[in-house]
């Protein structure tokens, strides 16, 4: 291999970044034949001194998040084929009544995503596997066989070696200085030992992303945070221990901490401690090292206060103390080495992947662990090479890691550390599904806000927006109506309001705040052109109809779902959902719209306004309100007209993602106080209450509405999501070759609402559906339809189970309950109430 030698003068592609993660995509791009490729590393190969060298490798596999846990998978067993990782297993303990619960979620998960084999342990069982443990100290423990540990150096050496067999170059100690662009593409890597001209060109340098962000103006929302790894010096629990029986790997999550072994030695990782940020610049360059006696630029001083002090927020412990109670032969030992070693951290948790918005041919990959760096390095090879993201060639859902999901905000310094350090903090932390952001919160405030709070609003925080998810005030409803009580973990972070407000607005009338839904404006002598060659149903329609559509990625997969409303010959809005959906699906949009100036595509994301008016009574509110006719004759069922509410103008969306009679209507932002209250004060004589989002939700449950990013995914076709009827073969649109091909297939997979079958009963997502006692799905999305009184799930079921009346079994925190696969929609069938 080429380690600062002279460098090709261009290669049809540059990976910055010779660590696990550039090594797995260089790997995967010459696994698919992609020739020229050319990795650099400012550090020698390949132990370069970033985050891969000083790793541990844990490859904890289960997550609740799929993709993750996917990717982790996929990592384990791509490392094992090249003999770079040693299976041992892996123990998550319990020390709290709370952990025990999550443990039994936790496993669930791991087989709703195909990670077979895990187990819980008794406290009992846990010691018999890992020895050194005090029983006493735990209730029990998690057990996968299957995790281990990855050798990220000898990995990356490994794929490497393949790749160079294919002609793949590798060039360490060659420190990029610029990523040359022009006319909004790539055109160059500058190095300091010289320039390589590029047609793509990966970042993949974990903790110095920001800096190559910088380079290129784009923002790159990463935080490297430091971390503390001890070893002790042998303990007698060890004695004569063999690399070939090696204990399962360990973590005690109550406390941050998660311990490995090195043959006789014992191994200590802690995030036990103040989030310790770092800023990239301020990263040890090599001429340093010797100085400061550090072995690698990822690295940092180890800070005793840190282990022996209680530094962290949450935890009332220190590190030492709490290692030493779980694992008492660690009280009296000795270190033979202690680090402090970097990783990073986005704003959310996850990585950024996926092509820059303002640069064509420029890649990310950043942000990624061990753990999942064989996956990462697959997926941005597909993408790279194919147009969509893939993990060993399948569909999957990375949106929750592209790059685009950012929001304008997140490029601020304060945010990105201030939530990554959040995200450091509560790494290991039992942190409920509803549990909310503490910090950088309040940036996003919709006209409306302040009237909200007054109600009791409880606001969540949605990519920066604040959003209502119920109000206090509507628990005065609840005498009015019945709502069953939920089991303490799904209570917590919950309100009987949300029953409340579902009932209400069925029953009468509710007005949601739909600030964040997304209006986005097509117009041109080529908007009906390019919008039939982009969406998959026919939108050549009447001015002042809509059509629901979906938009497909090449591979068929839903990318969204949207409303499309035509106002002119040459004008359409489409509306979608906010935050990063919003910027996900505009940038699509905008990336596709043809350059000869045919068309002009407005994104309102923060101009418009809107309220939902949903429910029996919504046309007696608006009907003196609006001068628009609102008559079914005048103003039917999917049609659209601009109108005026008073003195305010507005667009009226005759829908209602409720299911119910109703009106979606969008003003400017500026009259949108004057909006909210002209409706409140028409809706008084009609018992109007505010509902917040938790209520939109499981009514559009009940009415098999689909939600994007939980049962529309672009691992699923229309024909598996259930939205066939969105699909108008007649046209030309982008994926319509390959959902031919998956008709002619044959579906193998659709969505199907399920019910249980004891009233009052709720789970959560996530979690297994049995058929005689096999895992054939799991619940992608599931709350509680108060219509139709009972606990909903939906679930991509195997087409052989999707037998209306069906019994199939849900898995919930170690029980089983019995439920039925149902035909949809659960409300209202016939539209009744939708047409009235």
């Amino acid at each position: 291999m080429n380690t600062g030698s002279t460098l090709p003068e261009r290669a049809d592609t540059v990976i910055v970044g010779a660590g696990c993660v550039g090594c797995s995509a260089a790997y995967h791009l010459a696994e698919m034949g992609r020739e020229d490729v050319v990795v650099v590393d400012r550090g020698p190969l390949f132990e370069t001194g970033g985050s891969t060298s000083h790793a541990p490798g844990l490859v904890f596999q289960t997550t609740g998040n799929k993709l993750m846990a996917n990717m982790a998978s996929y990592t384990r067993d791509l490392y094992d084929s090249f003999g770079d990782f040693r299976t041992c297993g892996g123990v998550e303990v319990a020390y709290t009544e709370d952990r025990w619960a999550f443990l039994k979620r936790k496993r669930e998960w791991g087989r709703s995503f195909g990670l077979e084999g895990g187990e819980l342990l008794s406290a009992e069982e846990v010691v018999a596997e890992v020895p050194q443990v005090d029983e006493d100290a735990i209730l029990g423990g998690y057990y996968l066989p299957s995790d281990g540990k990855a050798d990220a150096i000898s990995a990356s050496a490994s794929m490497a070696e393949y790749a160079r067999d294919r002609g793949v170059e590798f060039y360490g100690n060659t420190e990029v200085t610029d990523i040359e662009t022009s006319g909004g593409s790539v055109d160059a890597v500058a190095t300091e030992n010289g320039r390589i001209e590029a047609d793509d060109v990966l970042v993949a340098t974990n903790i110095w992303g920001p800096l190559l962000g910088d380079v290129v103006d784009t923002d790159i929302p990463l935080v490297p945070c430091a971390h503390q790894y001890l070893v002790s010096d042998e303990i007698d629990a060890l004695e004569g221990a063999e690399r070939e029986v090696e204990q399962p790997l360990l973590r005690h999550q109550d406390h941050s901490l998660y311990f490995r072994q090195h043959g006789e030695r014992y191994g200590i990782g802690s995030y036990n401690h103040a989030p310790l940020l770092v800023e990239p610049e301020d990263i040890y360059g090599p001429e340093r090292l010797d100085d400061l006696g550090l072995e690698y630029p990822s690295l940092r001083e180890f800070t005793e206060e840190h282990f022996y002090e209680n530094t962290h927020p949450d935890h009332d412990r220190t590190a030492y103390d709490a290692a030493s109670e779980l694992v008492p032969a660690l009280g009296d030992c000795e270190w033979t080495s202690q680090i402090n070693g970097m990783f990073s951290f986005t704003p959310d948790g996850m990585p950024i992947l996926g092509p820059d918005e303002g640069t064509d041919g420029l890649w990310w990959a950043l942000a990624i662990w061990v753990t999942q760096s064989g996956g990462a390095g697959s997926i941005v090879a597909e993408w790279m090479e194919h147009g969509t993201p893939r993990l060993d060639g399948d569909a999957v859902d990375a949106t929750g890691a592209h790059i685009s999901r950012f929001q304008p905000h997140t490029g601020s310094h304060e945010y990105t550390y201030g939530r990554g350090a959040q995200q450091y903090q509560e790494v290991y932390q039992l942190i409920h599904p509803r549990e909310q952001p503490r910090s950088q919160r309040d940036l996003r405030r919709g006209p409306f806000y302040h009237r909200q709070a007054e109600l009791g609003a409880e606001f969540y925080d949605s990519d920066g927006w604040e959003v209502p998810q119920w109000y206090e005030v509507n628990e005065g409803l609840l005498g009015e109506y019945d709502v069953p009580d939920r089991p303490e973990w799904l209570a917590r972070n919950w309100s009987k309001a949300h029953g409340a407000e579902h009932q209400h607005l069925r029953e009468k009338v509710g007005m949601v705040d739909m600030t964040t839904f997304t209006p986005i404006e097509v117009e041109g002598s080529g908007a009906e052109a390019f919008l039939q060659g982009l969406l998959t149903n026919d939108v050549d329609v009447t001015s002042g109809r809509m059509r629901y559509s979906a938009m497909l990625d090449e591979d068929g997969g839903v990318l969204a779902d949207l409303t499309v409303a035509r106002f002119a010959d040459d004008r359409y809005v489409l509306f979608t959902g906010g935050g990063s959906s919003a910027t996900l699906h505009s940038r699509w949009i905008t990336e596709h719209a043809p350059d000869d100036g045919s068309v002009d595509v407005t994104v309102h994301d923060s101009s418009r306004t809107g309220i939902g008016v949903f429910g029996p009574d919504s046309r007696n509110v608006l009907v003196d309100l609006v001068e628009a006719d609102l008559s079914n004759d005048a103003f039917p069922f999917y049609s659209a007209q601009e109108t005026y509410l008073g003195s305010i103008p507005v667009t009226m969306l005759r829908l209602s993602y409720a299911g119910e009679l109703g009106w979606e209507i969008y003003a400017p932002t500026e009259y949108g106080g004057r909006l909210w209250e002209a409706i409140a004060d028409a809706g008084e004589a009609y018992d109007i209450a505010p509902v917040g989002w938790e209520a939109l939700d499981s009514t559009s449950m009940e009415k098999g509405f689909r939600l994007w990013g939980t049962d529309i995914t672009p691992e699923y076709n229309p024909y598996e999501a259930g939205i066939g009827f969105a699909v108008d073969l007649d046209t030309d649109f982008v994926g319509k070759d390959a959902l031919l091909d998956a008709r002619e297939d044959g579906i193998e997979e659709q969505i199907v609402p399920i019910t249980l079958d004891e009233e009052g009963t709720v789970i959560d997502a996530g979690h297994p559906i049995l058929v005689d006692d096999e895992v054939v799905a799991y619940a992608c999305r599931a709350d509680y339809g108060y219509s139709i009184d009972a606990g909903i799930a939906y679930a991509y079921l195997p087409t052989e189970y999707t037998d209306v009346g069906r019994s199939v079994e849900i898995e919930y925190e170690g029980e089983r309950y019995d439920a039925t696969v149902r035909s949809g929609p659960l409300f209202d069938p016939e539209r009744e109430k939708l047409l009235r």
